[in-house]
């Protein structure tokens, strides 16, 4: 098999992981059924070529649906922390545009000295803007929401007390 066969295999392979987790299948079933996955596809891609033994195997997420049911008491890890990186991002990217947002007005106003400004959402956050002819100095102390508001999305998105649930015996079918 060729290297770029090889990588769409292993990219199909990944994929079909990452939705056996947020099924909530554990980490030696996965082991098992990700070894199966490519062995299967190293026979179909031997026979038919790759395209044809990736589109044999269809959607990922589908055949991750179709290989085991889910289970409710498993915390969602992989979407939590997909989930709180984009809310480090946006976070991140916010206090960046208001820190520039800032520094433009300080600018804009010949204001020489230091001005600190606490402004709406960032409460406790201080941001600091100095503009004096040739230099420009900007900054923020204690950013709390850029480390609170990841940590409190990955834990309401990956809901680790999912594990303190006690198993449902189930029903008996006459």
């Amino acid at each position: 098999m060729k290297l770029f066969d090889r990588l769409r295999v292993e990219y199909a392979i990944i994929r079909y992981d990452f939705w056996l987790e947020l099924r909530g299948v554990r980490g030696p079933r996965r082991r098992d059924l990700r070894r199966e996955l490519r062995a299967n596809l190293a026979e179909a891609s031997a026979d038919v070529g790759t395209t044809r033994a990736l589109f044999g195997i269809g959607s990922p997420q589908q055949l991750a649906y179709a290989a085991q049911p889910a289970d409710p008491s498993r915390p969602r890890w992989s979407l939590g922390l997909l989930c709180a990186t984009g809310v480090f991002v946006l976070v991140f990217w916010g206090l960046l545009a208001t820190l520039l947002t800032i520094l433009q007005t300080v600018e804009a106003a010949h204001v020489t000295e230091a001005v600190e400004v606490r402004t709406f959402p960032w409460f406790g956050t201080t941001f600091t803007a100095q503009h004096t002819p040739g230099t420009i100095d900007a900054g923020f102390e204690f950013p709390w929401a850029l480390l609170v508001l990841p940590l409190l999305t990955l834990l309401l998105v990956a809901q680790p007390w999912r594990q303190l649930r006690r198993p449902q015996p189930l029903p008996v079918v006459d």
